[in-house]
C-alpha cells in the first residue's frame, strides 16, 4: 500500500488512505529529501545544505532537529504509536527514513514503468494494464511545492517527469498496436498540447488519425508542427515524424 507520495504535494497516508498533512515547507522538504534516499544515511551537512542553501538559520543543528522531531510526531499520526522513532532513525552522522517496498509512489511508478517495458513483447495486455496503472499514480509534478528549493529535489522531479511522459508514450504505443485508436487520438489532442516539444506523441497521433481515414487532419497536424519547429528551432522533423506522415496519407 502507498503510505508516502511525491507526485504532486509530498505527504503521507494513513493506512484508509486518507493524506495526513506535513506541516511546513522546511518539513515537507526535509521529507521529500529523506524519501529520495529512503533507507540510507543522509547527512546532516547534506540536509542542512539542501533546506537552506547557503544561508542557514544560527544554531542551524538545532533548527535540523527541531524539524526532525516534528517529522517523528507527524510519522506517529501517520503510522501509530512508536512508529517514528522507528521510521526515522539517528546516526552519529544523520537521519535515515525507513520505506517499505512498494510504500512510495515514485517507486511503484519505477517498478510498473520497467517491468511493463520487459514484458511488453512476450505479454502486451499485461504491459498495457501495468503502465495504465503507473500514469494513473501521476497526481501532478513530482515534488511539486519544494523542487525549487532544493538542486537535489529539482533535479528528481525533472527525471520523473521525463519517465512519466516515457511511460505514457509507450502506453499510447502499446493501445496504438492493439488499434485503440479513436482512445488514442482523444489523449493525444490532450498531451501534445500539455506536451508541444514531444516529437514521438505527434508521431503516434498522426497514425492514429492515419488508421482512421483522416488524412487530412494527419496533413493539418504535421504542418503545424513542421511550422513551429522550423520557425522556433530551424529544424525539419525527424525522419521518424516525416515517415509517420507518409504512412498516414497511404493508410486505406
Amino acid at each position: 500500500m502507498i503510505r508516502f507520495r511525491v507526485f504532486g504535494q509530498v505527504r503521507m497516508c494513513d493506512s484508509n488512505g486518507r493524506s495526513i498533512e506535513v506541516c511546513g515547507v522546511h518539513r515537507r522538504t526535509l521529507l521529500a529529501l529523506l524519501l529520495l534516499s529512503a533507507g540510507k544515511v543522509v547527512p546532516r551537512e547534506q540536509l542542512v545544505e539542501q533546506l537552506w542553501g547557503g544561508a542557514p538559520p544560527q544554531g542551524e543543528t538545532n533548527a535540523l532537529q527541531a524539524h526532525i522531531a516534528r517529522l517523528r510526531r507527524d510519522l506517529e499520526r501517520c503510522f501509530g504509536p512508536g512508529e517514528g522513532a522507528r521510521r526515522l532513525s539517528t546516526s552519529t552522522f544523520g537521519y535515515s527514513l525507513h520505506v517499505e517496498q512498494g510504500e512510495l509512489d515514485l517507486e511503484v511508478f519505477d517498478t510498473l514503468r520497467l517491468t511493463a517495458r520487459q514484458v511488453a513483447d512476450a505479454d502486451s495486455p499485461a504491459a498495457t494494464e501495468m503502465l495504465q496503472q503507473a500514469v494513473e499514480l501521476w497526481a501532478g509534478p513530482a515534488f511539486a511545492e519544494v523542487r525549487e528549493r532544493s538542486a537535489r529535489l529539482y533535479a528528481a522531479a525533472v527525471q520523473a517527469e521525463e519517465h512519466y511522459v516515457l511511460a505514457l508514450e509507450e502506453f499510447v504505443e502499446l493501445n496504438l498496436e492493439r488499434g485503440h485508436y479513436d482512445w488514442v487520438i482523444g489523449r493525444l489532442k490532450a498531451l501534445t498540447t500539455q506536451y508541444p516539444y514531444r516529437e514521438r506523441l505527434f508521431e503516434q497521433l498522426i497514425i492514429a488519425l492515419g488508421k482512421t481515414g483522416r488524412r487530412a487532419e494527419a496533413a493539418e497536424v504535421f504542418r503545424r508542427v513542421r511550422s513551429e519547429m522550423v520557425n522556433e528551432f530551424g529544424l525539419e522533423p525527424s525522419s521518424d515524424l516525416n515517415r509517420a506522415f507518409q504512412h498516414a496519407l497511404e493508410d486505406e
